[in-house]
């Protein structure tokens, strides 16, 4: 199993209670009485017509619950329309509690499964989840509202398998809705988790069963054993010249991001991931990063390479080569791609599972000038890269699974020109597996650096 896929409202931000049973016992708490049907009718219409009324995109949670608030008092109790921010500030408390007992579940689940969204909302779910800080946790978001496809289609699921390069039998759906997440499901051939009150009834005999999402792992197959530790390696030979404008004097491996050194949040996202020992590429004028990673990290193993290279794939088969003689199998990172220390996790446990010569970590978070694109087939394996690659979903986000063999059968340092000329002669030669990650940075430029002093802060170390 490789994947889950989540329902979003009653089962990220409650405990298997709808939106609609929530918001009606809130309004009745605070004195808003009336007959069910009349509430029923108003708030499918508020929520039915929030998108054809209002532009909903980019809008946060609080914005959103606003919206559709204010369209069930107008149809009920338009004189209490003054009560529109306290219902928010209650359901929005609710709902904050529930990611508080999720998040830490979740990130454990982001360090062994890819995690996606399967959701009927209003076109708007990828900013109402950013805006609860939990964007990043999932490698994919299919909104029904964007998608232009509901659950239970299968279509709505398929897409979100796709996005992930997996199969249903790959996966598991985990939702608080029979008819919509669970029967979907089962068109696909998906296992599948009921969530919430166990008292009710079971959707199906083979459906596993929990009261919360909190409770997940209870009944999720126990990880496997860990694999021998992985060695990396770490290419930090350039020269970073288009950061020499807001960092004179100052190498790329140590430009400052939230209060740590650039390799530094490399290091700690692969130590995360389990790598003891490492491989480090710098030019030069790399010494003072040598120290800097020897005095910060001085229980790690280190092998330092010092050597000006004349390109990209120069660099990688150097390191590529260096960890072969000692490693099966080893990754290696680029000294600027910052990422989640668990979707580091998840791409090391992903890239073994899958079995294949060589993996790439792959984002649909792009903010590089020139993408190096990947199409991904149903079975996890990359089927294009490059000029070659069509549907521009995906593009590999600088981290890499190699085994000791394809290193060793690397070309000479002359036969290619740059990195991903390689890449792309590997993909069309061998098996290279991809696997999506969440947002990922690129730090090449002074405004990657500002963005990635807000991403990194949301990191949990």
């Amino acid at each position: 199993m490789d994947a889950l896929l989540f329902d979003y409202g009653g089962t990220l931000d409650s405990d298997g209670t709808t939106w609609i049973d929530r918001f009606f016992r809130i309004y009745e708490e605070m004195g808003l009485r009336c007959p069910r049907p009349s509430f029923d009718r108003a708030f499918y219409d508020s929520d039915d017509n929030l998108p054809s009324r209002f532009a909903l995109k980019g809008l946060s949670l609080e914005q959103t619950l606003t919206l559709q608030v204010q369209g069930v008092l107008a149809a009920l109790a338009p004189e209490r329309a003054g009560q529109t921010p306290r219902v928010v500030e209650r359901f929005l408390a609710e709902s904050r509690a529930a990611f508080r007992r999720n998040r830490p579940v979740l990130e454990r689940l982001a360090a062994r499964y890819r995690l996606g969204i399967v959701s009927n909302f209003y076109g708007n779910l990828e900013s109402v989840l950013a805006s609860e800080g939990l964007r990043d946790l999932f490698a994919t978001v299919v909104d029904s509202g964007a998608a232009g496809v509901a659950k239970p289609e299968p279509a709505i699921f398929q897409k979100a398998l796709s996005e992930l390069g997996l199969t249903a039998e790959q996966a598991i759906m985990v939702g608080d809705s029979v008819p919509r997440d669970m029967r979907g499901a089962e068109k696909l051939g998906m296992r599948h988790v009921l969530v919430g009150d166990l008292s009710r009834p079971a959707c199906c005999p083979q459906g596993f069963r929990v009261a919360s999402t909190a409770d997940l792992e209870n009944v999720l197959p126990a990880p496997a054993p860990r694999p021998d530790a992985l060695r990396a390696g770490i290419i930090a030979a350039g020269d970073g010249l288009r950061l020499k404008s807001s960092h004179p004097g100052t190498i790329k491996p140590l430009v400052p991001v939230h209060g740590r050194p650039l390799c530094h949040w490399i290091v700690g996202s692969l130590h995360e991931a389990g790598v003891q020992d490492f491989t480090v590429l710098f030019n030069s004028r790399g010494g003072r990063a040598q120290e800097s990673l020897l005095a910060s990290f001085p229980r790690l193993g280190w092998t330092f390479i010092q050597r000006d290279t004349a390109s990209s794939w120069e660099s990688f088969r150097l390191v590529a080569k260096s960890l072969a003689e000692r490693q099966a199998d080893f990754l290696i990172s680029t000294v600027d791609a910052i990422m989640p220390p668990s979707q580091t996790r998840l791409f090391a446990d992903a890239a073994r599972r899958a079995a294949a010569p060589a993996a790439l970590a792959l984002t649909d978070f792009i903010d590089d000038e020139k993408p190096l694109w990947a199409d991904l087939g149903c079975d996890g394996r990359i089927t294009a890269l490059g000029a070659d690659a069509r549907t521009r979903r995906h593009a590999t986000c600088g981290l890499y699974y190699l085994t000791a063999a394809v290193a060793r059968a690397m070309p000479p340092a002359q036969a290619h020109c740059r990195l991903r000329e390689y890449l792309q002669s590997l993909v069309a030669q061998s098996s290279v597996s991809g696997v999506v990650l969440s947002k990922t940075l690129d730090v090449d430029r002074p405004e990657d650096v500002r963005q990635a002093e807000d991403f990194v802060a949301g990191f949990r170390e």
